[in-house]
């Protein structure tokens, strides 16, 4: 009779546990959803205290979270500390601070979660950040650009529609972005970064980000007319998209580069 107690009461605190993570993850989803609430139109920087809250609650899950709601809870902390160094901040050492944090758990993550599209694809995006605040040079050193091509091959393999086509997405701007170093990194293509983004939108035809991208490719390979469309249909989308913080530095980004393009 005595084991028999103790095993209801084992399963029971298992139980609460589980129902305690569930709801916790719930809280930090809406914050999330809350993100933009706050935000500066003249510096294009969302307010802290909602990602601030939701980065503390996912850490809390990850105190006694398993299996697939610890996996989720990292991949989403790991896009919280995204958003946190990208669009709360300009200060380039805070950034640097905030991407370590996010890379550093993503690559512990993998470790216990190695076919998890969301770490797999969020770590990839810390990684890229990580290299623009970083530099080319600390960049080179640690073989950014391969280690990004890597995770989002593998995010493509496990679900290629992850995220809006984050993969097909991510891997393309890489393709886009890193430079070509003869005997080290020869794969770098803009012209095969067009035909990777195209799968992108294939799956997810209104995303910002990805035709942004998209654009720009096609530029680089004197497909102006067609570029120049894309960037006025981003600069012409009306009501939320990919985010309030994230819509606005698109189409600012966009902006400048239309500006450029239509000289």
């Amino acid at each position: 009779m005595r084991k028999v107690t103790i095993l209801l009461m084992v399963f029971s605190l298992i139980f609460v546990a589980n129902i305690f993570s569930q709801n916790m993850l719930e809280k930090a989803d809406s914050l999330w959803e809350k993100r933009g609430e706050v935000f500066d139109q003249n510096t294009l920087l969302a307010g802290d205290a909602n990602i601030n809250q939701m980065i503390e609650v996912y850490k809390k899950v990850l105190e006694t979270a398993t299996g697939a709601e610890k996996e989720e809870a990292t991949w989403k902390l790991i896009r919280g500390y995204y958003f946190k160094g990208k669009y709360t901040t300009s200060d380039k050492e805070t950034k640097k601070k905030i991407c370590d944090l996010g890379k550093e758990l993503g690559e512990d993550g993998l470790k216990e979660f190695p076919d998890s599209p969301g770490i797999n694809l969020f770590l990839a995006i810390v990684w890229g950040v990580w290299g623009e605040e970083y530099g080319i040079i600390q960049a080179a050193k640690k073989g950014v650009a391969g280690k990004i091509k890597d995770l989002c091959e593998k995010t493509i393999k496990l679900d290629p529609e992850f995220d809006e086509a984050g993969g097909y997405r991510v891997l393309g701007r890489v393709y886009f972005k890193a430079p070509k170093i003869p005997l080290l990194l020869g794969w770098p293509s803009k012209k095969k970064a067009v035909g990777i983004l195209e799968k992108s939108l294939k799956i997810a035809p209104d995303n910002l980000n990805s035709k942004q991208f998209y654009a720009e490719a096609l530029y680089s390979q004197k497909r102006k007319e067609e570029a120049i469309k894309i960037a006025k249909e981003i600069l012409a989308t009306e009501g939320v998209s990919e985010g309030v913080a994230e819509d606005a530095n698109i189409k600012n980004e966009v902006k400048k580069l239309l500006a450029d393009w239509v000289k």
